[in-house]
């Protein structure tokens, strides 16, 4: 496959777990605390803790929610380990999260996202210089972003599926670029200047 484009295999795609969420939107609340001059907490912006953040998931996700609950464990404040309930949520599902708290929080866990998978500065739809591929490396790269689309844009009832048909319109003009491509036809001749059939 072409090194420009970023596509991790399925599975293997970057995580963020509720914890991480929490201090996100922690972060988020004090910010817009102290641009309002105001003390973090506050009766506007209060602390999230993470068991109220735990609460809301399975309201977001519906029954999608069990997928991505896991086991985490620390030292309290005696020395004991102690485990707790948290959740690892792929990209889709972290900004649906933050979505549930504010579209400004969600356009930045997307970025943090995007970040982590390598691909801030790589657009994965660029088809630019895909005629300058082989024919078996242009059809992995539309492939990829194809599969890369429809997993993360993809899913019915996503906000991001307006995302996915702009997408979908790129990746059918660059399929149809490597079908022309690969169905070159040379035209007729005609006859040779020294009148033998070509």
């Amino acid at each position: 496959m072409n090194k420009s484009l970023t596509v991790l295999p399925s599975g293997k795609y970057p995580t963020m777990s509720s914890l991480e969420m929490v201090d996100y939107i922690n972060a988020d609340r004090e910010s817009k605390a102290e641009a309002e001059g105001l003390v973090f907490p506050c009766k506007k912006y209060r602390k999230l803790e993470h068991r109220s953040f735990m609460k809301k998931v399975p309201r977001v996700l519906g029954d999608a929610a069990a997928k991505f609950f896991a086991t985490d464990t620390y030292i309290n404040g005696t020395g004991g380990v102690v485990e707790r309930d948290i959740c690892n949520f792929p990209k889709r599902e972290a900004c649906l999260m933050a979505m549930s708290y504010s579209y400004e929080l969600q356009a930045q866990v997307y970025d943090h996202m995007t970040e982590l998978e390598g691909g801030k500065d790589i657009n994965l739809l660029d088809f630019s210089g895909l005629t300058d591929m082989a024919i078996s490396e242009m059809q992995n790269r539309v492939a990829a972003a194809e599969k890369f689309s429809f997993e993360m844009h993809g899913q019915a009832g996503s906000a991001l599926m307006t995302r996915r048909k702009k997408e979908k319109k790129a990746i059918k003009k660059a399929e149809q670029l490597v079908k022309d491509l690969i169905q070159f036809k040379l035209c007729d001749m005609g006859d040779f200047p020294d009148g033998k059939p070509a």
